[in-house]
């Protein structure tokens, strides 16, 4: 029988994040699975070293965000459940197959687009690398279209 004993979810604040976030609550109390809560600060874009107070400064506030939002998220994660964060820094797809397999999670829950849209326009999607490079399965959740969709936030 399948059992996932350590879910890995992918967290950028999306509102992809947060549907992916709530599988994976719902996968690990049903498998009675370890949860971690993996964000990764992405490298500033090219243009950054014309933001005011330079890249450094850029790539503070972005930390400094994405830190808040996840401690938010482990928050809302049920006390029941064993719960790791982490919040890493550099190329977010080789970052979350690095704590994928350094965590050796068995299965990684992420959303179907993050905030970059126009990077993955680029460069292509964070979730399509991480899937085509995972030794683990990758579930990628969609945002439900309409009302034809689960309602998961009851």
């Amino acid at each position: 029988m399948l059992r996932y004993r350590h879910v890995m979810v992918a967290y950028d604040g999306s509102p992809e994040a947060e549907l992916a976030l709530a599988h994976a609550i719902a996968l690990a109390q049903a498998f009675h699975a370890r949860l971690a809560l993996v964000a990764v600060v992405p490298p500033p874009p090219p243009f950054a070293w014309q933001a005011p107070g330079g890249v450094r400064q850029l790539h503070d506030v972005q930390q400094t965000d994405l830190e808040k939002q996840l401690r938010a998220a482990a928050d809302r994660v049920p006390d029941t459940l064993s719960l790791t964060t982490r919040l890493l820094d550099g190329d977010p797809p080789r970052e979350l197959l690095r704590a994928a397999r350094e965590g050796e999670h068995d299965l990684i829950v992420m959303g179907s687009r993050g905030r970059g849209r126009m990077t993955s326009a680029l460069l292509g999607s964070v979730s399509n690398r991480v899937m085509h490079d995972s030794p683990v399965p990758v579930m990628i959740v969609h945002q439900p279209r309409g009302d034809d969709g689960p309602d998961l936030a009851a």
